[in-house]
Parts: C-alpha cells; structure tokens; sequence
C-alpha cells in the first residue's frame, strides 16, 4: 500500500483498457472465509488478485469506529493497496471490512463491495451482503439469504482422500458412517456432556446402518469431546485426531468413503462441505452454552421490538450472536438435513446459492 499524498492524489485512476472487471479478494486470518471468497472468484471467472492482510491490535474497535480505513493493517506496505483499483472487491469477515470500504473511497466510490457473512458494520455500506441463517441479518434490496457458506470438498480430493484411507480401515466394513466432529465455538458449548450425546446417537445410527464409524476431529475438538464420543460408540470404528501439520487430508477421505455423513452443528462451513459432498447427511445439535456471558445479551435482544432490533443490526450499531440452529433447522425444514437423534427422514442435497450469487454480483457491474 502506497503512504502520504500520493495515495490520496491517485484516488480515480483506472484503466479503461481491462476487457474485464478486475476483483481484489481481500485475504484476512479466516481459512474458511478465505476458502468461500476464493470459489466466488472462480465463479465469477474474472481476473481476480488476492491481497493478503495483517492486522494490528487496533481491528479490536468496533468498525462503526474504523469506518473506512487501513488503520487496523499491521503493515500496510505489504498489503499492496495501491492503484490501478478494482472494480469489485469481495470481503469476509470483520477485519476485512474497514478495508474493503477504504479501497472503495481511495477508487472515487467506483468499486463494488461485496461481503460474504456478517459485514459488522452499516449494511448500506456494501453493494451487496451474502448472509447465512446463523447470522440473522434484516432482509433489505442488498442482502442476499444464502442457504449455506460456499465451502466444497473438491470431488478430486474426496476420491485421492478416499484411496488413501482404503489401507488404513482393518477389519471396517462399510457401510461406513463417517462423523465429524469440531469443537465449541460461540455462543455453543461442546463439552464432554455434549460428546456423550452425540456419541449415543451415532451408535444408535450406525447400527441401524449395520455400518462402521470412521469419526474425523479437527483442532478444535477438546480431548474431552473425543473421549467421550469413543466411549459410547460399541460399533467397530476409527478414530482420526486431528493434527498439526497432517497432510492425510482426513476429512475428504472418511467423506469420499462415507455411505452417510453426520456433521456436528458447531461449523457451518462443515455443513456446507457434508451437504454438497452428495452424501446424506445427518446435523448433530451442539448445545448452546448456557452461561450469563452468552445469554445476557439475548435477553437484551427479546425486548426490543424486532424491528428496533432490526434497525440498530443494518445501521452497524449492534451484532446479533450466531444462532446455528437457525442454520441447520431451516436446512432439515427443506428436507436437506436429519437431524441426528429425530426419527430418520429421506433427504437431498440443497440447491447450490453460488451461480445466483455470482448473477447478481455481475448484475452490480453491468
């Protein structure tokens, strides 16, 4: 990123011989929104440059008070902020958006902001916001309700997976049930109680299947969890712990090798990559974590008028807390999900959101 007059004397320069729109992806410390920008890139199929970025202590103020600005960038010069500008840039996540609005000024307001998630910050700020369930965004001309995050296992790394993992399985038959598994993340509570549950349940399941259990942790899964999912599984299985540095790609494989997925409720990037593997799927419920800290403001939030709340959550004022069951109820509601522990119910894999999501992005710049 360019420093001190020069930036802001190049605020309009742009290159009218681009044959196509150029897109910045703005790359922060999120894998999963990375993963989900970078499929809505290739979606778009045009010349797309990532920009990654670091972040100093300052992302910490709400970005009502950031605004548009780069004063939360670590180390401003490597980010490579500089003209020619884009002509769309596609963010996620908090960090991220100060940014994304900053580049749109320095443009002279000609690029396109798209966020994908929560934008924490005005909603009229953005061109156009690609909002999950789990976010409980107002509806309004710019905000897009996708049914899922972007997030795929490419097909090639579910068969590569697949292959790799044939060597490992012993004595397992299929069918296979594989389960995974993530880790308590707010406003949820994943504790040993939590894995006993759902460990009940995926035995009861996969002896329904008369199957084997393949489960895949990840590196939030607390030791407890696993523990206790291991002691109530009785059926044959494996169990994969997650590792630093594992190349095995555990998680595509047990997938591609799955005859039935069960994915616990704590990820939704997780259930957006059960969902579009062309598995069944099965959703186990994390509970949510009952301590003041986490319901205090929900309490807050029942007593005001919804559309108060409405309101303050498009004006940037307020965030409302994830609710991941709104995610996972809206899928099972469609009949996309089983929800682990109800009685089976026949599904099939959700319409993917992405080719509409592009159409109206390339809409923006037509």
């Amino acid at each position: 990123m360019e420093t001190g007059t020069r930036v802001r004397y190049n605020i309009v320069m742009h290159d009218v011989r681009r044959s196509a729109p150029l897109v910045w992806l703005l790359v922060g410390d999120k894998g999963g929104d990375t993963a989900q920008l970078r499929r809505l890139a290739r979606a778009l199929a045009w010349p797309t440059v990532e920009k990654p970025l670091k972040f100093n202590g300052l992302y910490r103020l709400p970005n009502r008070v950031l605004g548009a600005s780069v004063v939360s960038l670590a180390a401003p010069a490597t980010a490579d902020l500089a003209p020619p500008w884009p002509d769309l840039v596609l963010s996620s996540g908090r960090r991220t958006a100060p940014v994304a609005r900053w580049i749109r000024d320095r443009s002279g307001g000609r690029a396109k902001l798209v966020n994908v998630g929560r934008p924490w910050g005005p909603l009229a700020a953005f061109d156009l916001v690609v909002a999950m369930p789990q976010y409980q965004l107002p509806s309004g001309a710019n905000v897009w309700p996708a049914r899922l995050p972007f997030n795929r296992i490419d097909p090639a790394a579910m068969a590569e997976g697949a292959a790799g993992w044939t060597s490992r399985l012993g004595d397992l038959k299929p069918p296979f049930l594989a389960v995974l598994v993530g880790g308590s993340a707010r406003p949820l509570r994943f504790d040993a109680a939590a894995g006993h549950a759902i460990g009940r349940n995926v035995d009861v399941l996969a002896r329904g299947m008369n199957g084997a259990v393949l489960v895949v942790t990840s590196r939030r899964t607390p030791e407890a969890v696993i523990a206790a999912l291991e002691a109530e599984i009785t059926v044959p299985r494996l169990v994969h712990r997650w590792r630093a540095g594992d190349a095995s790609n555990a998680l595509a494989g047990v997938v591609g090798l799955a005859d039935r997925v069960v994915v616990t409720g704590d990820s939704a990037s997780m259930i957006a990559e059960a969902c579009h593997s062309g598995k069944p799927v099965s959703v186990a419920p994390v509970p949510l974590d009952r301590s003041w800290r986490e319901q205090l403001p929900r309490m807050v939030w029942r007593l005001l008028p919804r559309p108060v709340v409405d309101a303050l959550y498009a004006g940037g004022w307020i965030t409302l807390p994830r609710d991941m069951a709104a995610l996972w109820q809206s899928l099972a509601r469609d009949h996309h999900v089983h929800i682990l522990g109800e009685p089976m119910a026949a599904t099939t894999a959700p319409p993917d959101d992405l080719p509409a999501v592009a159409a109206r992005i390339r809409a923006l710049l037509s």
